[in-house]
């Protein structure tokens, strides 16, 4: 049941990611500075995959790897950083809420300790009317005894 529905929410977030890497390679091809940060996340996110890759499988690793052309590390850097930046807001958002939850839940647990305190207030006093009571009731038996003995 679980599987299903996290697939569910993977797809979702890779469907909101599309516009965001489509406004962002839209924005590194007008703006050059954007542009020269962009290249070079591209650039190093593709050696790092090339690499971490060629480890993994056991192939050797002394091989240069080859750059990408610049609008292939353009895209590459923009489709990493929107999925980073949607990730990132999932992510704060996912723990918003965990924070708004634990808040709420922190509050019951305060609520149900002053219930507790309140009921077990309420109990000492019943139980202090209550030996009270009897204490006046083994009165009422000593001094009904001493009549009856006299």
């Amino acid at each position: 049941m679980v599987l299903p529905i996290v697939k569910l929410v993977i797809l979702l977030a890779r469907q909101i990611t599309r516009p965001v890497i489509h406004r962002l390679s839209a924005l590194a091809k007008r703006n050059r500075t954007f542009r020269s940060v962009i290249v070079p996340i591209g650039q190093g996110y593709h050696s790092m995959d090339l690499t971490s890759q060629s480890k993994l499988f056991g192939v050797d690793t002394q091989t240069r790897v080859e750059p990408l052309s610049t609008d292939e590390a353009m895209n590459l850097g923009s489709k990493l950083l929107g999925e980073v930046l949607v990730y990132g807001v999932s992510a704060s958002f996912l723990l918003y809420e965990y924070h708004k939850s634990s808040r709420k839940e922190k509050i019951k647990a305060e609520n149900r300790q002053n219930e507790n305190v309140e009921l077990q207030g309420k109990i000492q006093e019943y139980w202090e009317i209550t030996e009270a009571e009897i204490e006046q009731l083994r009165r009422k038996i000593f001094e009904l005894e001493a009549k009856h003995r006299s």
